[in-house]
């Protein structure tokens, strides 16, 4: 039986049992009493003659009875069993009907199928409705076969002798078919049960998972490979709302997508640059700030992105307001900018003084020294004021072009080995010929600088600096490594952020402001390039500048 044909039949037995024992005793009758009723149109003349003998005639009036009674009788208040009364009745009656009939219509008793089925679909018992099913035919073939046995003669023998255990095959046949319709009923039903608690268990999580996203003071929304929202919670949809955009649970109809800016708060994000549509395909973004909305009433929000692993593809993104600490940042950052600012006027005028008395030829060898101490000071704070002045990467300006690094490198070494000779740390230099690329020399030459200053302040107990230059895979490397005293695994990710400064240089009270590496970082990211580093506290550190390579005289 095909899934389709089952279907049909759970739906037929379902909508059977629901019917009152009146209304199912009716249609499990109708059938037979149908099929009597065919037997005149189909042999009028025969029905005539069988019309004569009483036989046919009591089972006529017995079936007549046995269908009333379907409809006579409050089944409903008798035991279920008391309807069986009425298939063993038309058992009776199909034998009367059959003893009685004349030659042409001799084979009724096949119509003892309809009681049957009835009592074989019916009964509760299996072994007594096996029973029945085989009684009732052999009581219809019974006065065939001792007629023949009797005459001693064969006609009608076979067929009464075939009757009963074909019946019996039919009954066997509906009771598995009704045995394995109840254990596939069982089976749906355990199963209906187990989908009925597990959308209970997920109706009960979504409502968790709901509660916990709006808990959150951070913006989330989950997105498809299209870049659509397919779920946010309550602190992007105010987000949304704040942009007029026009979402599920959001008013507005401005726009459709969240109204985001640069790091300017004036230049709008463009398409493909909107964390939505780069999460979306792909792309993992890490704590990157943008502005929502114009003016006074912008907001700075950090945003986190990661891809969803699977077929499904899709992304979830968090922006989370850090407007206070992007102001404070702002604040401390003009602070140490007008500082800075401030210190060099009267910084210049010490250097000018210093310089015009340093010319008299009258000095004391002994005070001279005293004032080169002093001039060195004021040229090494005059630095640090103008690394403070340019301590935001929005002010670092940046002219490309094309240029041939061995020169810039050679020069910027030669001028660091005085610094390493006075460290008692030995500077050695392999640079691979020609290095071209597209950069502005002089912050190369600046962000170089900075790794070699770096690597001999570093390296307080002497050493070897090593400044490495060559060309691999479309790249210009410039690597700067030391044997100094390294740097933690846990603070390798902060030491590009401004400010930062490690613990052991801070407890070796080696001086410094951390803005050195900030800077050539945001150096090496206008060139197109990146830092980066590999460090292993009390063995050294390796600094790598990347550079693409740019061939000569390209514009």
């Amino acid at each position: 039986m095909s899934i389709t044909e089952q279907a049909l039949v759970r739906w037929a037995r379902r909508n059977f049992q629901q019917l009152g024992l009146r209304a199912r005793a009716a249609l499990c009758q109708l059938p037979l009493v149908a099929s009597v009723l065919a037997a005149p149109l189909a042999m009028p003349a025969e029905w005539t003659r069988a019309g004569e003998r009483p036989l046919f005639l009591a089972g006529l009036l017995l079936l007549v009875a046995a269908t009333a009674a379907c409809f006579a009788i409050p089944w409903d208040s008798l035991p279920p069993n008391a309807l069986l009364a009425v298939p063993i009745q038309d058992f009776v009656a199909i034998g009367l009907l059959n003893q009685g009939s004349v030659d042409g219509l001799r084979g009724l008793g096949a119509l003892s199928i309809i009681p049957v089925i009835w009592i074989a679909a019916s009964m509760p018992s299996t072994r007594t409705a096996l029973a029945l099913s085989l009684a009732g035919p052999v009581f219809i073939a019974l006065p065939a076969m001792i007629e023949a046995l009797v005459g001693f003669r064969s006609t009608g023998l076979g067929d009464a002798l075939l009757l009963p255990p074909l019946l019996l095959t039919v009954a066997v046949a509906v009771r598995a078919a009704r045995a394995g319709l109840t254990i596939q009923e069982r089976q749906l039903r355990a199963q209906q049960a187990r989908l009925q608690k597990l959308l209970v268990e997920s109706q009960s999580t979504e409502r968790l998972l709901t509660t916990l996203l709006d808990a959150v003071n951070v913006g989330i929304v989950a997105v498809g490979p299209d870049a659509r929202p397919v779920r946010y919670n309550r602190r992007f949809r105010e987000l949304a709302a704040e942009s007029g955009w026009s979402m599920p649970g959001v008013e507005g109809t401005a726009s459709a997508g969240l109204d985001l800016y640069a790091r300017d708060r004036r230049t709008p994000l463009a398409p493909e640059q909107l964390p939505l549509r780069r999460a979306a395909a792909g792309e993992r973004i890490n704590d990157e700030i943008v502005w929502l909305g114009r003016g006074s009433d912008s907001r700075a929000l950090s945003v986190v992105a990661r891809p969803v692993e699977g077929p499904e593809g899709g992304a979830v993104i968090s922006f989370g307001d850090v407007t206070a600490l992007a102001g404070a940042v702002e604040d401390k950052a003009e602070l140490v900018r007008t500082v800075a600012h401030e210190f060099r006027s009267p910084l210049t005028a010490v250097l000018g003084n210093l310089d015009l008395v340093l010319e008299s030829a009258s000095l004391a060898p002994e005070d001279r020294w005293r004032l080169d101490v002093a001039q060195r000071s004021a040229e090494r704070l005059i630095e640090l004021a103008a690394d403070l002045a340019v301590s935001s990467p929005d002010t670092l300006a940046v002219r490309l072009e094309a240029a041939e690094l061995c020169a810039v490198l050679t020069a910027r070494a030669d001028a660091a080995r005085l610094s390493a000779a006075a460290a008692g740390v030995q500077l050695d230099a392999d640079l691979q010929e020609p290095l071209w690329v597209r950069a502005d020399p002089l912050r190369v030459g600046q962000a170089v600088d900075n790794l070699l200053s770096n690597a001999i302040k570093y390296s307080p107990d002497g050493g070897t600096v090593q400044l490495r230059a060559a060309q691999r895979d479309g790249w210009v490397t410039v690597e700067v490594s030391d044997r100094g005293m390294g740097i933690a695994a846990g603070e390798q990710g902060r030491v590009f952020e401004r400010f930062f400064r490690t613990a052991e240089a801070r407890r070796s009270e080696i001086p410094g402001v951390g803005l050195g590496l900030a800077l050539t970082q945001w150096i090496a990211e206008r060139h197109g390039g990146r830092l980066e580093v590999e460090s292993e506290p009390g063995r050294g550190s390796v600094f790598t500048l990347l550079l693409p390579v740019h061939g000569p005289g390209l514009a």
